[in-house]
């Protein structure tokens, strides 16, 4: 999806059902929400958040075995009665393999239909229920604390949710692994219920990719602590220009000089299958680690350079001594904050 506004998100229509998992209750509703403004403004925003969010995977739907797309296939958005019936298909399914495990969250399942740029999308917005407390008056003027389960907050970012697009039924997900009761820990949104193939979150691949660099160049100790920094500063320089990691191309530039390393990159990054991928980040906190160099000595000493001031070389020197070892020297300090 093309990058979007939060006022670009049209809501369509809503349906509620409630999957009370843990007590064993199932409330599916035939009925659409009254969506007015205030609920509008409510689920626009959870919507948006997982649009531009670096946690939501991309996902295929397995044509050959997920019911989920033929449902959605066959249904007729634009009719209300089709539309419900469909929602509570998926609502009930979903409830079946909750009830799989006892430690997935119950929930009510929020299910939208929104469109952006005319292309209509349906969101299932897992609203996973909170514990909070609130006042109870009683008779006699008795008041009383008790405990009530709540959905999330508009402020709260959901940890579960999908979103499909109708026209062409590409998958944005946000899901975490629970246990079920065989002992396995899955991904039950993605292998389960959608059955779909998941790809990695950009937030993920960032990760990933950062990890692969970092320890590459802490098996190599002998090209002196500047060589090592520089890594990580053409790793920065080919974000900047290009507003993606190209992971192929990065492997090169970094270590298309040195057999080994290069050897070692390619067999690091084909373990996870982003041998070819070519990603981006909405966001600038998830790559804010390019944003510094952290450094850790063997006498457990760290330095954080702002990776301006490596770069200027103005205020940092570093000298790689003839008989091995490194000299960092942070020069012009006028002020020092002890933390």
């Amino acid at each position: 999806m093309l990058k979007i506004q939060r006022d670009d998100i049209i809501i369509r229509k809503g349906i509620l059902h409630i999957l009370d998992s843990h007590t064993g209750y199932l409330g599916l509703s035939n009925q659409l929400l009254d969506m007015g403004p205030d609920l509008m403004e409510f689920v626009r925003g959870h919507i948006f958040k997982i649009l531009e969010s670096d946690d939501a995977k991309k996902c295929q739907f397995d044509g050959a075995v997920s019911p989920v797309l033929g449902l959605l296939e066959s249904m007729e958005e634009a009719e209300d009665e089709s539309f419900i019936e469909a929602t509570r298909t998926l609502a009930e399914n979903l409830f079946d393999i909750m009830c799989d495990s006892v430690v997935i969250p119950a929930a009510d399942l929020l299910c939208v239909t929104f469109q952006v740029q005319s292309v209509i999308h349906l969101a299932l917005l897992k609203m996973n229920y909170k514990v909070t407390y609130i006042h109870r008056q009683e008779e006699e003027e008795a008041n009383d604390i008790v405990k009530q389960r709540v959905m999330p907050t508009d402020s709260a970012k959901l940890t579960e949710a999908v979103i499909i697009d109708l026209s062409e039924y590409k998958v944005q997900l946000v899901e975490k692994k629970y246990e079920m009761l065989n002992g396995d820990k899955i991904n039950y949104l993605s292998e389960r219920f959608l059955q779909c193939y998941a790809d990695l979150a950009p937030k993920k691949k960032f990760q990933i990719l950062n990890k692969v660099i970092n320890d590459i160049s802490n098996h190599y100790p002998e090209d002196g602590i500047g060589r090592r920094m520089d890594l990580k500063s053409r790793l920065r320089e080919e974000f900047s220009e290009n507003q993606a990691f190209k992971v192929s191309e990065i492997g090169d530039k970094l270590f298309g000089d040195h057999q080994g390393k290069k050897q070692e990159f390619d067999e690091k990054i084909e373990r996870y299958d982003m041998q070819y991928d070519t990603f981006t980040v909405a966001k600038e906190n998830t790559v804010r680690k390019l944003e510094y160099q952290m450094l850790e000595t063997d006498t457990g000493i760290e330095i954080k350079i702002p990776m301006e001031e490596y770069n200027t070389k103005q205020n940092v020197e570093i000298i790689e001594e003839p008989g091995g070892g490194s000299t960092i020297i942070i020069k012009n300090i006028d002020q020092v904050k002890i933390r």
